[in-house]
């Protein structure tokens, strides 16, 4: 058997146009720059790094994770179809950054926190309570415990279709290489993680992210 087939994505020769989307009402919320880690060494971090579930994380653990690998550290003006050229720790297919966190915790405050990486802060989402049940139905099923924050990852495909067709492969792309840079910087901080097996499709109709948009390309649960 030759295995499943996927069209190859191809860039656009004229790219249309894009806009970043938020949930109506969302409030920004701006994150403090953590102080300078020092940690291990990278060929330590490599050696060391495995899929582990431990305890509580608190929002500064997760904020620092995030601002050591997932935000924007440089812009570089609107490239194809009106995206923002950046600069961010993971590799990124045609470099379009399709793939967003959205951060669930699973204890304390239950409102979902969309990363802004441009703007280290967070968006939150006012509909905690169905999202924070439908969070830990997912986890649960998978790892038999709800310890921790999970950092959903979400694609928004409009961004890639304004540049590719058939472009939907490189939200997976992105997600791998995405959800490896998250669980290697945790290691190097001295925290948990793990990458979840499933989509998590159901979880955005809960935070009203529309579904002929959006798709769910996995999640990593981040512990202490």
């Amino acid at each position: 058997m030759a295995g499943l087939l996927t069209d190859e994505p191809v860039p656009h020769a004229a790219p249309s146009g894009w806009s970043a989307w938020l949930p109506a009402g969302a409030i920004i919320e701006a994150l403090q720059v953590p102080r300078t880690v020092d940690g291990k060494l990278f060929h330590e971090v490599l050696e060391s790094r495995r899929s582990r579930v431990g305890s509580a994380v608190s929002w500064s653990d997760v904020e620092k994770l995030l601002w050591y690998g997932c935000r924007t550290i440089h812009n570089r003006g609107i490239g194809r179809a009106g995206i923002p050229i950046e600069w961010r720790r993971a590799p990124s297919a045609g470099g379009l950054h399709a793939v967003q966190i959205i951060c669930q915790m699973n204890y304390g405050d239950l409102s979902p926190r969309i990363y802004l990486p441009a703007r280290h802060a967070f968006a939150l989402i006012a509909s905690a309570t169905e999202a924070y049940k439908q969070n830990c139905k997912d986890v649960q099923a998978v790892l038999g415990r709800t310890t921790g924050c999970t950092l959903r990852l979400i694609a928004d495909i409009r961004k890639i279709d304004a540049a590719y067709q058939n472009g939907e492969s490189l939200a997976w792309r992105d997600s791998g290489s995405l959800g490896a840079t998250l669980c290697l910087v945790a290691e190097w901080l001295g925290l948990k993680s793990t990458i979840l097996g499933f989509a998590g499709n159901s979880y955005l109709k809960t935070i009203g992210f529309p579904d002929n948009r959006f798709l769910a390309v996995g999640a990593v649960q981040l512990t202490s």
